[in-house]
């Protein structure tokens, strides 16, 4: 039966008003967004005046660089300022501008990149637009964190581009919910995607339904089949939203097996996703040497929930317990870092558990005196330190000095840091899980259903290090284990296992996450997106492979 005119008028009408609301929709964000050209230009000069890339052999593109913590001392923060080093030695003529919310000059910003990770970065082709909505993004919300961060990241990167309109749109921390809203400010600006871990994962799903407490899981829920149910709804939908939004993306870069499963599952472009490992400061811990080690436990991360400082602390606490000769006696002086540091005698008569990490705000330096406090109540914080914010330098004489590393976060998307003992020459734990599991301690050695460490004969070791398969390592995932292990390292009649480890970690460092390989990796990826940004500019190829 054919449609009377009449109702092809209606359809057509409403087919109409759909299209008008979608227009106006999106010439109102565009407004919002970028505001009028005549702002855009004045923000166009303002950069051009601070800045003065080389334009003698090719004109100057602008890579907007959406980092709201620049600022900070993690390894998210090392990817970006690589990056930015690594665009600067190849294509002298590309600006980058950072949008940051410290709030801080560029001449101190480029500073603190230097002091943190030793990267000497040209200032004359960086320019920052500082952002006031970050606030969006750092405050944990009480109900539905995810959706509502997510968003405020949107709002924030309207701020970022109204700020400047960049030639293309580098997200280098994971806020898929701005790619959007860049393609509807304008197609031709693609989106550059580093994910060092994806905002929904089928292991948080797993977690809410299996009714696990856990970071992401609070007790209330785990306690409630509604709520749980509730959850995994929320879960579900956000899943949705996130995959919706990580289609918008011209090339992703993932920094682990791990991150790139998910991320595939999730944004469906296989073709366009790989592994890119983040740069490691092996260059300089590959020369620290790998005998006469303090007997040191020592962790290096952000004082972040997430992290599980505290599990550091249960498991020495069960090692001190369970090894009274290693446990300090109630007299006994706690000693200064600065005599630990030197090796004075006495001071690393006992073993010390250090644990080092930067603080991005008040409630990270809450959580680091949380810390102290836990250290107290079980009796250990004779023989334990609490360091925020230390300088790099600082840290690396505690990666020269020690003799154990440990990282306790379950589900770590990478781990820089864990890549920067074993260089280092630790004997590093991990957590038995994601990237340390996947990319980095493997293989590894771990316990046993029994509960000790497989660790191989001493028949065993010299084939094993010929063959190149000797663990790198060890992992672990309770308290009981990373006591276990921390025994194992700190045990001093097993000279020939500790070097074996220290020197196939070193090796494996070395080789695959330094930041040389980072730098080749990441121009493989970027080199596409000036030789498109070339082609757009000629006309000759709108296409973006």
């Amino acid at each position: 039966m054919m449609p009377s005119l009449e109702s092809f008028i209606y359809y057509s009408f409403a087919v109409g008003v759909v299209i008008m609301v979608f227009v106006a929709v999106l010439l109102g964000v565009q407004v919002l967004t970028l505001g009028t050209q005549k702002h855009q230009d004045e923000n166009k000069e303002r950069v051009k005046k601070a800045t003065s890339p080389d334009t003698s052999t090719h004109e100057a593109y602008y890579m907007g660089f959406f980092h709201p913590f620049a600022n900070a001392g993690g390894g998210g923060e090392r990817v970006l300022w690589t990056m930015v080093k690594a665009i600067q030695d190849k294509y002298p003529f590309v600006v980058s501008v950072i949008y940051s919310g410290d709030n801080i000059q560029r001449s101190q910003l480029l500073q603190n990149a230097k002091a943190k990770f030793g990267l000497e970065i040209n200032p004359q082709t960086i320019y920052v637009v500082e952002l006031q909505r970050r606030w969006w993004v750092e405050h944990k919300f009480r109900r539905l964190t995810l959706l509502v961060q997510s968003l405020g990241s949107v709002w924030l990167a309207m701020e970022a581009i109204n700020g400047f309109r960049p030639d293309v749109f580098v997200d280098t921390v994971g806020y898929a919910f701005t790619y959007p809203l860049v393609q509807m400010v304008s197609s031709r600006i693609p989106v550059v995607s580093y994910t060092h871990y994806p905002t929904i994962s089928s292991d948080m799903r797993t977690l809410v339904a299996s009714r696990e407490a856990g970071v992401s899981n609070d007790q209330n829920v785990a306690g409630s089949a509604f709520l749980t149910v509730l959850k995994s709804a929320y879960y579900a939908g956000f899943a949705r939203l996130y995959m919706f939004c990580g289609s918008f993306a011209a090339t992703i870069m993932t920094n682990s097996s791990w991150t790139h499963g998910h991320i595939v599952r999730l944004f469906g472009k296989p073709t366009m996703t790989r592994v890119v490992y983040p740069p490691c400061d092996t260059k300089r811990l590959v020369e620290f040497p790998l005998e006469h080690r303090s007997p040191i436990v020592m962790s290096l991360a952000q004082f972040r929930p997430e992290k599980n400082h505290a599990l550091q602390i249960e498991a020495f606490a069960q090692l001190l317990h369970d090894h009274s000769e290693s446990a300090a006696p109630a007299g006994w002086k706690k000693p200064s870092l600065a005599d630990i540091l030197e090796g004075k005698r006495g001071a690393v008569e006992y073993p010390a558990l250090v644990m080092l990490g930067g603080a991005r705000n008040i409630e990270d330096e809450a959580r680091a005196e949380e810390l102290r406090q836990l250290a107290k109540r079980l009796d250990v914080e004779r023989q334990v330190h609490v360091v925020v914010n230390a300088p790099w330098e600082q840290v690396l004489r505690w990666l020269r000095t020690s003799a154990v590393g440990v990282h306790t976060m379950r589900d770590e998307h990478f781990g820089i840091n864990v890549v920067e003992m074993m260089a280092a020459g630790l004997l590093t734990i991990a957590h038995d899980s994601a990237g340390p599991k996947l990319d980095i301690v493997t293989p590894a050695i771990r316990c046993g259903s029994d509960g000790t460490p497989n660790v191989p004969a001493d028949a065993d070791i010299k084939k094993l290090v010929d063959d190149g398969g000797f663990p790198v390592g060890m992992v672990a995932s309770t308290a009981g284990e990373f006591a276990q292990m921390m025994r194992l390292a700190l045990q001093r009649d097993r000279t020939a296992l500790h070097a074996a480890i220290r020197s196939a970690a070193r090796q494996a460092a070395a080789s695959r996450f330094s930041e040389e390989a980072f730098r080749q990796a990441f121009y493989r990826r970027f080199d596409p997106v000036i030789r498109w940004l070339d082609n757009q500019r000629s006309d000759s190829d709108d296409s973006f492979e």
